[in-house]
């Protein structure tokens, strides 16, 4: 019985990335985090999935409370779905789907969870972000759709194991 602990599903999360077109190319919203499991760390805007929303309620929601802009549904692609697993740290594992999106309406504005922020695609702020992100980010900001699993090491920190597999055509 002592076991059970261990099998906690992992929270269902939607995360969303909103891109526009800057001066030197493509930039994205992220945002760091203010409080909560990897403050300091700069993420992509989202949260956890209520129950009764589906993944794309959940991340239009979240992202309009973080940021203060407002994505349309049709305005959602499905890019990653991405499970995270902290050994250390159970409650924090997190089953997260990944959307893109190109538009959105309202003014950018922090919250008690995320100070917003633009970052060119190609230079993001890498040694501010949690390890695995530079190695599946950028992939899919290039267009790539993908399933990937991210453990995380006993320190809740240090990259264990990261295993991509792409989305059939």
């Amino acid at each position: 019985m002592g076991m059970s602990m261990n099998l906690s599903r992992p929270k269902p999360v939607a995360l969303l990335a909103l891109l526009r077109d800057g001066e030197f190319g493509t930039e994205v919203l992220l945002g760091r985090k203010l409080r909560g499991f990897g403050i300091g760390k700069i993420v992509l805007p989202g949260g956890k999935i209520e129950p009764g929303e589906t993944s794309e309620q959940a991340g239009i929601r979240e992202f309009f409370e973080e940021t203060g802009l407002l994505v349309a549904s049709d305005q959602l692609r499905p890019a990653a779905k991405i499970v995270f697993n902290f050994p250390a740290n159970p409650s924090s594992d997190m089953d997260c789907a990944v959307f893109i999106a190109r538009l959105a309406s309202g003014s950018l504005a922090p919250s008690e969870e995320l100070e917003p922020l633009w970052f060119s695609a190609s230079a993001l702020p890498v040694t501010q972000m949690w390890e695995d992100s530079p190695l599946w980010l950028p992939r899919m900001l290039a267009g790539e759709q993908f399933t990937a699993h991210i453990s995380y090491a006993a320190d809740n920190q240090t990259l264990q194991e990261i295993a991509l597999a792409p989305w059939p055509e």
